[in-house]
This record gives structure tokens, C-alpha cells and sequence, in this order.
């Protein structure tokens, strides 16, 4: 597109502007809000100085992410990982091989066996554990942190939805039976291939439109079941429509603490209750982490919102 000039207007486009305009909404001190008003602000004609004035930035700050922009649109203003940096994926991967595997040996995973396992320290291994309130000698006990925490046994993960305001994850509470246990018979393969648009097909429905007919399309599916929504954020829970479809529906509505992250969390949720059969997926849970990660940037940036629904089986 080639740097634009100083003090001329730039063109956006309505579905590049919608997206700004959400972007820019946050905490303006840095990062993709600042971004995002930056190239929204130097859209009315402004020079680099009065824009960088007006948003208490810099000049040469105000001309990197404007010639960002003008080379790669929106997706020019996303959050890139420096090199060197690996993503913090370990978490999923820890919880997920204690609770999905067993040691050569059998019986339960020591943090040093583990460690040796994944190649991390015996102590990492003890924190993950920690923070996630794992104890490896119960692993039916495990329930997903949430606000209040999300029980697992008998789950069914039948629902991810993403947009550039809401994440939300949907499960559904199993069968009541003392051998409940974690896991389900839905494809793993479909939750990454729905959201990446990549690997085997997989039991799904077509994506509906908005955060309201997907939180209906899920219960529909489910009819006569309760269902459990982790959602990202306090602002996704207090929404309007949310609160309205579980109120309606007898459905319970979480919030994801701030740590683990979101997207450990969801990767988790997925890895446990749609397992992949045969042997363990080295990496699991980085693997799950990247796919999420990827699939929701996309939906942030164009404003579409990404949707995973689990066909609701045939049995029930």
C-alpha cells in the first residue's frame, strides 16, 4: 500500500473502521488500543505530531504503526512474538499428560517422572500442578479453574465461540453415574479443524451469525441438559445476552480467573473432554494452544466471529 503521507488523510474502509473502533477501546497506554486510535485518529488529516500529542505518544511511534498499517491493514497491528520468546504453552501440556496418561510403570505421574517426560525440572512440574489444583493421585477430582471452578467428570465439550468482544467455551454436564469419568467420544480433530480450517473433518453445524444464536444452537443441541459457560471476561458474562440465555435456561456462567490464561484454559477443556484415541500427541497442548491462539487472533481482527459447535450425538 506504500507509507501514507504526512497530514493526508487515510482511507479506512467501514469494516476496517468497526474494527478499530473496538480495538481502540481498552487501555490507550499501549499496545493494539493505542494502535488501533492511532490509525484512527491520523484518519481525520491530522499531522504525526498533533496525533502523537492528542493520544500522549510519540511522533516516531505514530509513524511506525501508521506505515503498518498502510502495508498490512489491521492484522499489521497485532501483537507479534519477539524472537527468541516462546509462547507459554507448558501449562496445557503438563495438565493434559497427567490426566490423559499414565507412566510406563502405571499407577500416577510423580513430578519427576513427568518432568523427565516433557523435559522440565521436577519443581515446574510441582507448580503447574499447584496453580491448577491438580492432584495427579485423584485426577477425577480435577475441576477447570473458573469463577466458581468448572467440574469435568462426565463433561462434554460441545461448544467455542470468538469474537473480537467474547470468548466463550460451552460444556455440558454428563450423565449422572458413579463411573463417570473424563473424556468423551467427540473428535478432537474438529474443535482444531473447525477453528483453523485445517485437519480431518469432524462432527460440526454450520457457525451461526452471533454470540445469541450460538449460545442457542448450543442448548438446542442439548436440550434437557445443563450446560456450563466459561467465559473470558467479567464484561462477557454481565452481557445482556448472556445473562438473559442462562437465567432463561438454568445454565451456569463462569468467569476464567486471570491465570492460567484463557487460552490454556479452553486448550485444557478440549484436550480432556475430546480426546484424541491411540497415542499420546507429543506437545499436546502447545498444539492446542497455537491452534486457539491462531484462530481467535483471526477473529479479532476481522471482525467475524469463529465458532466451534459439536454435532449433538445420536444416542441421546
Amino acid at each position: 500500500m506504500g507509507q501514507p503521507a504526512q497530514g493526508r488523510a487515510i482511507a479506512i474502509s467501514p469494516e476496517d473502521r468497526k474494527i478499530l473502533l473496538s480495538l481502540s477501546g481498552g487501555d490507550r497506554r499501549g499496545g493494539e488500543p493505542l494502535r488501533a486510535a492511532i490509525v484512527l485518529t491520523a484518519a481525520s488529516g491530522l499531522s504525526y505530531a498533533e496525533t502523537a500529542r492528542r493520544l500522549a505518544t510519540t511522533r516516531p511511534t505514530v509513524a511506525t504503526w501508521l506505515r503498518r498499517y498502510a502495508e498490512e491493514g489491521v492484522l499489521g497491528l497485532r501483537d507479534r512474538v519477539r524472537p527468541g520468546r516462546r509462547p507459554r504453552v507448558r501449562d496445557a501440556d503438563v495438565v493434559l499428560r497427567t490426566l490423559t496418561t499414565v507412566p510406563p510403570g502405571g499407577g500416577a505421574w510423580s513430578s519427576r517422572a513427568l518432568g523427565g517426560e516433557l523435559g522440565l525440572s521436577n519443581g515446574t512440574v510441582a507448580r503447574i500442578w499447584r496453580r491448577w489444583g491438580l492432584h495427579p493421585t485423584e485426577p477425577a477430582a480435577f475441576r477447570l479453574p473458573g469463577l466458581p471452578e468448572l467440574p469435568l467428570a462426565g463433561a462434554e465439550l460441545v461448544g467455542l465461540h470468538c469474537d473480537y468482544r467474547d470468548c466463550l467455551l460451552v460444556l455440558a454436564a454428563g450423565p449422572a453415574s458413579a463411573g463417570s469419568t473424563i473424556g468423551s467420544a467427540t473428535g478432537l480433530g474438529a474443535v482444531v479443524a473447525a477453528l483453523t480450517g485445517t485437519g480431518p473433518a469432524g462432527p460440526a453445524v454450520a457457525p451461526p451469525p452471533s454470540l445469541a444464536d450460538f449460545l442457542a444452537a448450543v442448548a438446542d443441541g442439548r436440550p434437557g441438559r445443563r450446560l456450563h459457560v466459561l467465559a473470558a471476561g467479567e464484561e462477557s458474562v454481565r452481557r445482556p445476552v448472556v445473562r438473559a440465555w442462562a437465567a432463561r435456561r438454568g445454565h451456569q456462567v463462569r468467569v476464567a480467573p486471570p491465570e492460567p490464561t484463557w487460552t490454556e484454559l479452553a486448550a485444557v477443556a478440549a484436550g480432556l473432554t475430546a480426546p484424541i484415541t491411540g497415542r499420546p500427541v507429543p506437545d499436546l497442548g502447545g498444539r492446542l494452544v497455537a491452534a486457539l491462539q491462531k484462530a481467535w487472533r483471526t477473529a479479532w481482527f476481522s471482525g467475524q466471529p469463529c465458532h466451534w459447535l459439536a454435532a449433538p450425538p445420536t444416542n441421546r
